[in-house]
């Protein structure tokens, strides 16, 4: 089948990753295996909703215990409200529904409140709270991580700014700095068969990355700041969306680095579908930087979809690209397996 027909079925983000021997910083139990994630047959369901009578709050990105810096993004899953605001040390404001769906978003500026915080979201049924929920946040005035993407690129691959933006604005407001540096045009070793395979992958790296992680001069780097990420066309399986090479220790995840991106595919995915604002490739993106800061939940051997369809931990799907545009989030329950210690 043409990978131009296989697009217009539902696709899935993948990960792989690389068996080498352990590297520095990672423990010697650690294992580096690499596993793919398939097709998904069906398209995805969001399941049945609370009717709308019945309020319920439940705030879907922030936890507590969490850290937050400057200007987070909230989402909170809210049924039976005629409106919904969140509050903060006596300061209040109302959210706004995203789309057709059950979320609602607000910007909240954390500026003020320096220390131990309380974050409640109402929903509001005439004049009274109907349903409330809470988290208590660490809110700081400074930066507490870093990371830097050094990204290149193929022929009309070249990754949108606006997403990168994005990452940078959302993990901004967790306390991590992003940066990332655009650097350069590079070509398939192998052009004839359409597609970047694992030794294409790796010659590439070989030859562009410019960076201490480069796996050929320092060893397979996957704890350092500094990440690599390639933007191509298709991965030799056209269902893949993009992986990230990690190690793990156990069931957790515990860094990656070397990234791939298939942005012809989700290029390709986003037009059949009608995806707005770089919507798929928002999600693989920031799929995958995830991963990279140590974000996942695994089954065995294999990565474990967020079952929240509008995280960008879960699958690539309509839910997540589409329905939430503009408001892309990682759910609570997925951060929360971040390893953020490398990154101080």
């Amino acid at each position: 089948m043409e990978r131009k027909k296989i697009v217009c079925i539902m696709l899935l983000l993948s990960f792989m990753l690389a068996i080498v021997s352990p590297v520095l910083a990672i423990p010697q139990e650690s294992k580096l295996e690499r596993v793919y994630s398939m097709l998904e047959a069906k398209p995805s369901n969001p399941g049945k909703r609370p009717p709308s009578s019945s309020a319920s709050v439940n705030i879907r990105n922030l936890a507590s215990g969490d850290t937050v810096y400057c200007e987070v993004l909230i989402i909170a899953q809210v049924t039976g409200a005629d409106s919904v605001v969140y509050e903060a040390a006596g300061y209040s404001q109302p959210m706004t529904r995203v789309g057709s769906t059950d979320r609602y978003e607000a910007t909240w500026d954390t500026t003020r409140l320096p220390g131990s915080t309380t974050l409640t979201v109402n929903a509001i049924k005439g004049t009274a709270v109907a349903a409330s929920a809470s988290v208590s946040v660490t809110v700081v005035t400074s930066y507490q991580w870093e990371v830097h993407f050094e990204i290149d690129y193929m022929a009309g691959n070249e990754p949108s700014v606006p997403v990168l933006d994005y990452m940078v604005s959302y993990w901004s407001g967790r306390a991590i700095k992003v940066t990332y540096d655009v650097n350069e045009l590079v070509s398939d070793p192998t052009p004839g068969d359409g597609y970047i395979n694992e030794s294409d992958f790796w010659t590439l790296e070989k030859e562009h990355n410019q960076g201490s992680d480069n796996a050929t001069a320092y060893g397979r780097q996957y704890t350092l700041k500094e990440k690599w990420m390639l933007y191509g066309t298709w991965d030799s399986n056209s269902n893949v969306g993009g992986y990230t090479y990690v190690a793990f220790v156990g069931r957790d995840m515990v860094a990656g680095n070397y990234i791939f991106i298939a942005d012809a595919m989700i290029d390709a995915w986003e037009q059949a579908n009608s995806i707005p604002i770089n919507g798929g490739e928002v999600i693989v993106t920031c799929h995958e930087a995830g991963h990279s800061i140590g974000i996942a939940v695994l089954r065995g051997m294999s990565e474990k979809y967020d079952s929240d369809v509008y995280s960008i931990m879960s699958y690539m799907r309509l839910q997540n690209a589409k329905d939430v545009a503009g408001y892309w989030y990682y759910s609570k329950e997925y951060w929360a397996t971040a390893n953020l210690n490398y990154y101080t």
